[in-house]
């Protein structure tokens, strides 16, 4: 007998894809609109097409739909976020933000 008895393999490390300047990126798609999303580490601030995103997403319900990755996954405050969203309504524009900031966040 070798002496190894623990057969179960080691989980995997996961490493985060980041591009030379340190962002990481997804795409984000909801209805007919698709929103190219970076982030990085920072202070929490968040722009969606070059705008503040509470200016660009003025009802709160779309602010809290974008806020919703954040708050799962306990990282309020630590990443900065920057969007560009194309096509749809406001409602899927805030969607395609949301999916492509929890792909960003978890690729």
């Amino acid at each position: 007998a070798t002496g190894n008895t623990n057969t179960q393999a080691a989980a995997p490390v996961h490493v985060q894809k980041l591009d030379k300047s340190g962002r990481a990126y997804a795409t984000g798609k909801r209805k007919n609109a698709i929103a190219r999303v970076w982030v990085k580490p920072g202070s929490g601030k968040i722009v969606v097409n070059d705008k503040e995103f509470a200016t660009y997403f003025a009802r709160p319900v779309l602010q809290m739909i974008l806020n919703q990755p954040i708050i799962a996954s306990n990282r309020s405050g630590q990443y900065d976020i920057v969007a560009t969203v194309v096509g749809g309504g406001l409602s899927g524009q805030a969607g395609a933000v949301r999916h492509g900031i929890s792909k960003a966040l978890t690729y």
